[in-house]
């Protein structure tokens, strides 16, 4: 057995249910995937993120930021959620440095990341900008540092990580996937009537409508944070950027089988039991869920679109440089070529979204991603 499994077994008696299983593959502090000292992100890692395509993805949002701060006469305060490498806060704190300095003057950039490993290597960002940042273990932690906060809260591929529960139509009722100790394999499924009433409620509530023998995935962490969220923030965005489907998308024919899976050196593994605490595990947001939980808790929608069409619209093109080197691997060469990689058909950012949920904002209509001339240079 491996020592997830046996991390597993000291916590309670099998069977366990996704979420159980996920929390502990993914965050336990001793074996847990995202608490090793290795690298998780980039070339060397399991998954890549947009983030890494190149700088100017961070500073497209750091754009839309500074306008929001600007409209709502904000004080400029970012909180992060799940910083991993910080290479996106250092992109957007070298933006607001080079271009709007009169914000960044009063900036704070609060980074979380429940990975000591993981804040260990965050140390170089408040290095590098000082008393402007500030590195926490958890959403809790910012709020005590912060009590009433205004301004931005901001995640990448955080939703997806969550713990989520699967459960499966079944003719009559709901079923849930729970996990056991397997013999040839380590760990193994089965599926048994759904004895939870939160994910009873889930379903009723927040659906999808599951077609018999349907399976998907239910994030009841997904609720509970972003109630944190509302608790915490007074005024201000919330602005997730991850992958996920809306209800109708969730029960068309080829995601009959949910979207749970595991990401281990650059390669989709189908079964999230495998490998438990040596890769990273992930289900896709159920977007209409989220809206709703946000609305419940005070907020509005302002915005949900693919990933491309937001960075279009929040400025990316206003990035394009004038090639004065014709060297291929030139800085402007490098740059227009992500540029290009970002929007392209098919390319990794058709594969994401950006919500955007808004609290006590009184001029959201008049931001530049609704207004600007994305391809006026």
């Amino acid at each position: 057995m491996t020592n997830i499994v046996y991390k597993l077994l000291a916590q309670t008696d099998p069977p366990w249910s996704y979420a159980e299983y996920i929390r502990t593959a993914l965050y336990n502090a001793d074996t847990g995937y995202y608490m090793k000292e290795k690298t998780k992100l980039g070339k060397a890692g399991d998954f890549y993120t947009s983030n890494h395509v190149h700088p100017v993805f961070a500073r497209t949002f750091a754009r839309f930021f500074a306008d929001v701060f600007k409209k709502e006469e904000l004080t400029p305060v970012i909180f992060e959620a799940g910083g991993g490498d910080g290479s996106f806060a250092s992109n957007v704190l070298s933006y607001f440095k080079d271009e709007v300095p009169e914000l960044y003057e009063d900036i704070i950039y609060i980074i979380a990341d429940a990975s000591p490993y993981h804040r260990s290597t965050l140390n170089k960002i408040s290095e590098a900008y000082g008393e402007k940042v500030q590195i926490v273990s958890s959403a809790a932690s910012a709020r005590n540092l912060v009590p009433d906060f205004s301004g931005i809260i901001f995640s990448n591929e955080l939703i997806d990580a969550l713990p989520v529960h699967s459960v499966v139509q079944g003719k009559e009722e709901l079923l849930e996937a729970v996990v056991f100790p397997g013999e040839e394999a380590l760990l193994k499924e089965e599926l048994r009537a759904c004895e939870n009433d939160e994910i009873i409620s889930w379903i009723k509530d927040y659906g999808p409508e599951l077609p018999e023998g349907f399976r998907t995935e239910v994030n009841l962490e997904m609720k509970k944070l972003l109630k944190e969220f509302a608790g915490w923030q007074k005024r201000g965005l919330l602005v997730t950027v991850d992958y996920g489907y809306t209800n109708e998308q969730l029960i068309q024919p080829e995601r009959r089988e949910g979207s749970l899976r595991g990401y281990h050196k650059h390669q989709l593994v189908d079964n999230p039991l495998d490998m438990p605490g040596e890769m990273d595990i992930t289900s896709h947001v159920q977007w209409d869920a989220f809206i709703k939980i946000g609305e419940d808790a005070g907020y509005s929608i302002i915005y949900h679109n693919n990933q491309d069409k937001f960075l279009v619209n929040g400025g990316l093109f206003k990035f394009l440089q004038e090639v004065r080197d014709p060297h291929p691997f030139s800085d402007s060469f490098r740059q227009n070529r992500a540029i290009q990689s970002l929007v392209q058909p098919g390319g990794i950012s058709s594969a994401f979204q950006v919500n955007i949920l808004g609290k006590n904002t009184a001029r959201s209509a008049e931001y530049k991603i609704f207004n600007e001339d994305p391809y006026s240079l």
